[in-house]
C-alpha cells in the first residue's frame, strides 16, 4: 500500500516538475523567440516587427536598461519588454550585444537633387541620412515644387527616405518689403501646405508682420539671423520657434556693432564667412548680456539648433578636405561643388589662413560655452547639420554634430537626447517621436555597440575598436598590449534603421551609395575622355 502511494506521488512530482517545465519554456519562448523566425528584408513592410535582446537608451537622458524586446505593429511601438505568447512575429532582429535608441531629428538640411547647377541624386542624400539614423529631417530651404512631392513619397513609403517636414520661404512669393505683403505670403505658404516657415534677418517691424501672422496660421518658424537690426534678443522677443546656427546670438550680447574692418563686403563670402568667426571673441561681448539672451530664449521655449558641424572646416581645412569616408562615399557632382570657389555658397576657402583657423577655433570655445550655459539651464538643444556645403556630407555631418555636443561639455546620454526627445519637441511631435515607448511610432535605431560609450559608433563609416580573440572590448581592458589576440578592427555602425516601423538595412543602403558614386565618376571619366 505504501509502495503504491510512494509511486503515486512520484508520478504527480514528474507530471507537475513537466507541466511546470512546460510553462516556463513556454514563458522563454514568449520573451525570446525562436531564433529560426525570419530576419526582416530591407525596405519590406511588415505588420509585426520583433526586436529582441536589445540594450535600450530611451530617449530622455535615463541610463540604458535591458537586454528586453521591442514589439512593434503596424508602424508603432506596440510592447517594450515582456512579450506574450500568442504575439507572432513575421520578422525578428536579433539585437544581442547591440543597443537600440529613437530615431534621429536631423532639424536642419536641405533636399538637395543638384550642386552647383550639376545633378545629383536624391537617393544619394536620402540613403546616407537614414545610415546616419535620421528618421525625420526637417527641411529649411529647397525646391518647394520638388519637395512637397517627395515629402508625398516619403510619407507614402515609395520612396526611400526619412519622414520630410518643410519650413520653406515661399512667403517671400507676395513680396517682403512690406508687413501687408509679409501676411499675404504667410497665408499663402499655409494654404501650399508648409510645415513651417523659414526666414533670415528682417527689420524689426516686418519681423513683427510675419511672427504675429504666423502664430495666427499655427506655423512653427526657423530663423537664420543675419547682421541685422533684428538679433537673437528681437526673435526671441517675438517668439521664433528656432534660432539656427549662432548668428543673432552674440550679436545681441555685444555693446555696440562687430568691429568689421572698413573693406568688408558682407556679399563676398571669404570676408563673411571670416569675420563670423570672430564674433564670440569681440572685445566688447559682454557677458551678462549674453546669458540675458539665453535666458530670455529659454522663457520663451526656442529652441537652438547651432548646427556646429557645418562651420567645423574653418577651424581645420586640412581635415575637413581629407576624411576618410571621401574615398568610397562623395559624390563626384558634391565634390566639386566644395573646391573653393566664388560661385559656390560656403566654398569660401580661396587662401584660407592659419590666423583665421586659431580665430575660429578660439570662437567656437565661447560659442560652445554658451551652448553648455543654454543646455544647463534648460534651454532646447536641438541636433542638425546643414550638409551640402563646406565639406560635410550628408549624415556624417550629423554624427559629427553630435560628437561635437559632447565636446562643448554634455554627456552622450544629453547629446542623444537633443537628437530624438529635444528634436521631437521643436517640430512639435514630442506626443508620438522621440522616445522608445509604447504607442509611439516606432522609429528605431539597432546601434553595433554602445554609442553612450563613443558616439562615433553611429557613423555610416564605421570606427576602429578594438578586439580581443576577436570580441570587441572596452580599451581600458586588462589586456597586455604585446598579448597578439589584441587586434584593431572595424566596428560600429548602424545595423538596422526603422522609420514607421519598416526597417532599412544600413549596409544595404551603404552598398547602393557606393554604387552611385562608382557610376558617377566612371561618367565623369568618360567625358573627360
Amino acid at each position: 500500500m505504501k509502495k503504491r502511494m510512494l509511486v503515486r506521488v512520484f508520478i504527480i512530482l514528474v507530471i507537475s516538475i513537466m507541466v511546470i517545465g512546460s510553462t516556463v519554456m513556454t514563458a522563454s519562448q514568449a520573451t525570446q523567440p525562436s531564433s529560426e523566425t525570419n530576419k526582416p528584408v530591407h525596405a519590406k513592410s511588415y505588420k509585426r516587427l520583433l526586436i529582441r535582446n536589445a540594450m535600450v537608451i530611451y530617449g530622455n537622458a535615463e541610463p540604458p536598461f535591458g537586454p528586453t524586446n521591442i514589439a512593434i505593429e503596424n508602424g508603432r511601438i506596440a510592447r517594450v519588454g515582456y512579450v506574450r505568447r500568442n504575439w507572432k512575429p513575421d520578422a525578428v532582429i536579433d539585437a544581442t550585444g547591440k543597443y537600440v535608441m529613437p530615431g534621429i531629428i536631423n532639424g536642419h538640411m536641405h533636399l538637395q537633387d543638384q550642386r552647383g547647377g550639376i545633378p545629383q541624386p536624391l537617393q544619394y542624400e536620402m540613403n546616407l541620412y537614414l545610415a546616419a539614423g535620421a528618421t525625420t529631417v526637417r527641411d529649411v530651404g529647397s525646391s518647394w515644387t520638388k519637395a512637397k512631392k517627395w515629402r508625398a513619397e516619403s510619407a507614402n513609403h515609395t520612396m526611400i527616405a526619412p519622414r520630410i517636414l518643410l519650413y520653406e520661404r515661399i512667403w517671400t512669393a507676395k513680396g517682403s518689403h512690406t508687413a501687408k505683403l509679409i501676411r499675404e505670403g504667410v497665408r499663402y505658404a499655409k494654404e501650399q501646405g508648409v510645415d513651417g516657415l523659414k526666414t533670415s534677418g528682417m527689420d524689426r517691424d516686418l519681423a513683427e508682420a510675419l511672427m504675429d501672422e504666423a502664430k495666427k496660421q499655427g506655423l512653427r518658424t526657423a530663423v537664420h539671423i543675419a547682421v541685422d537690426e533684428t538679433t537673437a534678443k528681437d526673435w526671441a522677443e517675438l517668439g521664433v520657434t528656432s534660432i539656427e546656427h549662432f548668428y543673432g546670438v552674440a550679436d545681441a550680447a555685444l555693446d555696440g556693432i562687430q568691429n568689421f574692418p572698413p573693406e568688408h563686403n558682407a556679399s563676398n563670402e571669404i570676408h563673411r564667412f571670416g569675420r563670423a568667426g570672430e564674433l564670440y571673441i569681440q572685445q566688447n561681448l559682454n557677458r551678462k548680456k549674453l546669458s540675458d539672451v539665453l535666458d530670455l530664449m529659454i522663457r520663451n521655449n526656442v529652441t537652438w539648433c547651432p548646427t556646429l558641424s557645418i562651420y567645423v572646416a574653418s577651424r581645420d581645412v586640412i581635415r575637413a578636405q581629407n576624411l576618410p569616408w571621401y574615398k568610397d562615399y562623395l559624390h563626384p557632382t558634391l565634390e566639386q561643388y566644395f573646391k573653393p570657389s566664388f560661385r559656390n555658397h560656403g566654398s569660401y576657402f580661396l587662401g584660407w589662413t592659419n590666423t583665421q583657423e586659431v580665430r575660429w577655433k578660439k570662437n567656437y570655445q565661447v560659442w560652445m560655452d554658451a551652448l553648455k550655459e543654454f543646455g544647463v539651464k534648460g534651454g532646447n538643444i536641438a541636433v542638425g547639420d546643414d550638409a551640402g556645403f563646406i565639406y560635410t556630407v550628408y549624415g556624417f555631418g550629423q554624427v559629427h554634430e553630435m560628437e561635437l555636443l559632447e565636446e562643448a561639455g554634455f554627456h552622450p546620454l544629453e547629446v542623444i537626447k537633443m537628437a530624438t526627445v529635444n528634436g521631437a519637441k521643436m517640430i512639435g511631435m514630442e506626443d508620438r517621436l522621440g522616445r522608445v515607448r509604447q504607442g509611439f511610432i516606432a522609429d528605431l535605431l539597432v546601434v553595433n555597440g554602445n554609442p553612450i560609450e563613443n558616439l562615433r559608433l553611429l557613423n555610416p563609416y564605421g570606427t576602429d575598436v578594438l578586439t580581443y580573440d576577436g570580441k570587441v572590448v572596452d580599451n581600458y581592458s586588462a589586456i597586455n598590449p604585446r598579448d597578439p589576440k589584441a587586434k584593431v578592427a572595424r566596428g560600429g555602425g548602424i545595423e538596422w534603421t526603422i522609420k514607421d516601423g519598416i526597417p532599412y538595412h544600413v549596409p544595404t543602403l551603404m552598398k547602393e551609395v557606393k554604387v552611385m558614386v562608382d557610376e558617377a565618376r566612371a561618367e565623369l571619366a568618360k567625358k573627360k575622355r
